[in-house]
């Protein structure tokens, strides 16, 4: 059985994409029922969207971490990144959309660095894609096809959300940091998530949310940060 625990001394933080400048980061330090933020967008429906994050997990945390989650009232899991952490194990990375749970697949090593992850998804087919540091490590098709994602929902990161904005379990928690969330309401192709990736800055075509600290609702007890990074093209495990 995976352990589910994970240490509650072991803060870390989100990197930006951009070059040479203070960038906001927000920090949770251990698994919680109430640490989270909200983006304060009213999303659209969507018949297609790509969301791309750069986040490093805490690395003495095990079990199923939500690192996001969108919910509409007709549906609590419309959209959402899910992650696996077992021991001595890379991160497994999986997408749900429309409560259709995909494939876990390896996506890096659970090493407490920093990764980017962009996952997309298109209603024609119900094609689906997760990229881990500007590389595809999974694709399919068959992921929600018959409808577009439904429009005035929440996107929370951090937590799953069991109805509609609450109800979080502690055991299905980030623990870990982010920076620099961004949505677009296209399919993104490999080459402009790598270009993303190796010029450390988002694409605007598309772009429907932009990360900033404006564009946030967050809890308390969640850490604010700034830092000076960007780490370009990092190496990745897989290719697909």
């Amino acid at each position: 059985m995976a352990l589910q625990k994970c240490s509650h001394d072991f803060v870390i933080e989100f990197i930006a994409f951009f070059p040479v400048a203070f960038n906001y980061h927000i920090s949770f330090a251990g698994r919680s029922d109430t640490k989270s933020a909200r983006l304060k967008h009213k999303f659209t429906s969507m018949d297609s969207m790509t969301v791309c994050t750069r986040l490093r997990f805490d690395p003495n945390c095990f079990g199923i971490s939500t690192v996001y989650s969108y919910s509409i009232p007709s549906c609590i899991n419309e959209f959402q990144l899910r992650a696996n952490l077992i021991k001595a194990k890379p991160v497994q990375l999986a997408l749900m959309v429309h409560g259709i749970h995909g494939p876990y697949h390896e996506a890096f090593e659970h090493d407490s660095s920093w990764h980017s992850v962009c996952v997309s998804w298109s209603q024609n087919g119900g094609h689906w894609a997760i990229f881990a540091n500007g590389t595809s490590v999974s694709k399919g098709d068959g992921l929600h096809s018959s409808n577009r994602t439904g429009p005035d929902g929440l996107f929370v990161i951090g937590q799953e959300q069991d109805t509609f904005g609450g109800s979080f379990k502690k055991h299905e928690s980030f623990s870990g940091s982010i920076t620099e969330l961004h949505v677009w309401d296209r399919e993104l192709t490999r080459d402009e998530i790598l270009n993303m990736e190796n010029q450390c800055s988002p694409l605007l075509s598309g772009l429907v949310f932009k990360w900033s600290e404006e564009a946030l609702e967050i809890e308390s007890t969640v850490t604010k940060l700034k830092d000076r990074i960007c780490q370009g093209t990092i190496a990745s495990m897989h290719h697909v």
